[in-house]
């Protein structure tokens, strides 16, 4: 059932890459630990731990997140006729709103604790004003390319050389293809950092 606002506590075990499609909804999504990755027009932007980026309805995006990241998510149907912030941004959290956000990940759904505290999370992002920027690791992951030598954890390296491949299989890309283009025809290392990863073959 679709509620006007619902609240999600969600953990990405594996690395999970959403298609790039209009938000259905408002979202305020914020970062508990690992990293979330949201590419808006050509731009992808990390949101780090800690961090909170709104999403508005009708906003192109896609989200990728990677293996072990776990994030609390605010959702804010259309049929609510407030006046929504329009841009997609980070946005500074309120003491107030980390404070209802860290309660709602505690409090059980749709009882009549977390219906208060959602009706006042509303308020609170009725005003926020987000903003674009470019932290050091977005930059990082704009320039990245498979091979090159990027300023990146091996490991975010790793996850985005394997999104890369997902990335080809979907174009129709032969996994012989693949393997020789981003695993230098090791194929035995391409399936063990596949399942890896993604928990499955690609």
């Amino acid at each position: 059932m679709n509620y006007a606002i619902e609240f999600h506590d969600a953990n990405y075990p594996f690395l999970n890459v959403a298609a790039r499609k209009k938000s259905l909804k408002h979202s305020l999504l914020s970062v508990v630990s690992g990293l979330a990755i949201i590419k808006l027009g050509k731009q992808e932007y990390a949101i780090e731990p800690g961090q909170y980026f709104w999403i508005p309805q009708g906003c192109l995006s896609s989200l990728t997140f990677l293996p072990n990241t776990h994030v609390h998510r605010c959702d804010f149907s259309v049929r609510l006729n407030d006046a929504f912030a329009q841009q997609a941004g980070f946005i500074k959290p309120s003491i107030l709103l980390k404070a209802l956000i860290e309660k709602l990940a505690k409090t059980e759904t749709r009882s009549d604790i977390q219906l208060d505290l959602l009706a006042v999370v509303k308020h609170e992002v009725l005003a926020i004003s987000p903003n674009l920027s470019n932290s050091a690791l977005s930059l990082a992951i704009n320039q990245w390319k498979p091979g090159c030598e990027a300023r990146i954890s091996r490991e975010l390296c790793l996850v985005l050389t394997l999104r890369e491949a997902r990335k080809m299989k979907l174009s129709g890309k032969k996994e012989s293809q693949i393997v020789e283009h981003l695993f230098a025809g090791n194929t035995e290392e391409y399936e063990q950092l596949c399942f890896l990863v993604f928990g499955e073959a690609l």
